[in-house]
C-alpha cells in the first residue's frame, strides 16, 4: 500500500510538472497566432515587420502555430484529467 501511495505521489509531481511546463510550450505559437491574425486584420501590418505584407508567409505562420496550439490544449486537458484521477486515488 505504501510502495503504491509513494508511486502515486511521484506520478503526480511529474504530471504537475508537465502542466507548469504547458503554457511556456504554448507560447511561441501564441505570438505567432496573434501577429498572424494581426497582419491579416491590421491596417499597416508591415510596421512590425515587412514579412508580414506578404500572405503566404502568414498562412504558412498560421498553418504551424494553429496545430502547435491545439496539441498544448489537448495535452494540457489530459494532464489535468490524469492529476484529478491520481488526487483522487491519493484521498481515498
Amino acid at each position: 500500500m505504501y510502495f503504491e501511495k509513494k508511486q502515486l505521489e511521484e506520478r503526480l509531481k511529474i504530471v504537475e510538472k508537465e502542466i507548469r511546463h504547458i503554457p511556456l510550450i504554448n507560447l511561441p505559437a501564441m505570438v505567432v497566432i496573434g501577429l498572424s491574425l494581426y497582419a491579416k486584420l491590421g491596417h499597416n501590418p508591415e510596421l512590425l515587420h515587412p514579412l508580414f505584407t506578404n500572405s503566404n508567409v502568414v498562412n504558412g505562420a498560421l498553418a504551424i502555430a494553429i496545430p502547435w496550439a491545439v496539441f498544448c490544449a489537448y495535452k494540457s486537458r489530459k494532464l489535468s484529467s490524469e492529476a484529478s484521477e491520481l488526487k483522487k486515488k491519493l484521498n481515498c
